[in-house]
């Protein structure tokens, strides 16, 4: 099997930055059995499992790929507009739109980390 390249980072990518069909489902019937509370804090749960998953697994992709996820990633999410904010209340779409910009940071890190530019 080869090794992923950048076009497979790009589409790790889009799955990443579009929303999970599960997590707004699961946040819209939330919001209509226990309210918009509930509802915002299972979104930004849900959202840092995701984020964390993909931070621990990505220290074992390959540079290219790592690298063609995190400008694809960096793009989509400035282009992306969230849609949470319609379903919760918009502070739990900012706080989550927070989260994934320090995700995107640590992405960047472990990316220069890969290529060799942390010895600088």
């Amino acid at each position: 099997m080869a090794p992923p390249t950048g076009s497979d980072g790009l589409a790790r990518a889009v799955e990443f930055v579009l929303p999970s069909v599960g997590v707004v489902t699961v946040v819209s019937l939330t919001k209509e059995v226990y309210g918009g509370l509930a509802a915002g804090l299972i979104y930004l749960v849900l959202t840092g499992a995701i984020l964390g998953g993909i931070y621990f697994s990505a220290k074992y992709w390959n540079t290219i790929y790592a690298a063609g996820f995190v400008v694809s990633a960096v793009v989509l999410w400035v282009m992306v507009p969230g849609v949470i904010g319609e379903i919760v209340h918009p502070v739990f779409g900012v706080l989550g739109q927070l989260l994934t910009l320090g995700f995107l940071v640590l992405m960047v890190i472990l990316l220069a980390r890969k290529i060799g530019l942390d010895d600088l």
